[in-house]
């Protein structure tokens, strides 16, 4: 499912789901500035007080995936 940068930050922070695995290549059109991608977010979670409990990226030719746990 196709969602907004900002559907997503929504969800992030005001969802009841705490586990997502996000396809970052969803977001952005080149994957290999996922890193930004991935900091804007993690921005904005700060200033919102979401704190990440774990979060690892999968990256290969095609795609990235970014699996992420929260605590709200």
């Amino acid at each position: 499912m196709k969602t907004t940068k900002d559907e997503l930050i929504y969800d992030l922070i005001f969802g009841k789901q705490v586990d997502f695995i996000i396809d970052i290549s969803d977001y952005i059109t080149d994957i290999y500035d996922y890193e930004k991608f991935i900091s804007e977010i993690k921005g904005v979670l700060k200033k919102s007080k979401i704190k990440i409990a774990d979060s690892t990226v999968n990256l290969d030719s095609k795609t990235v995936m970014w699996k992420l746990k929260v605590i709200k």
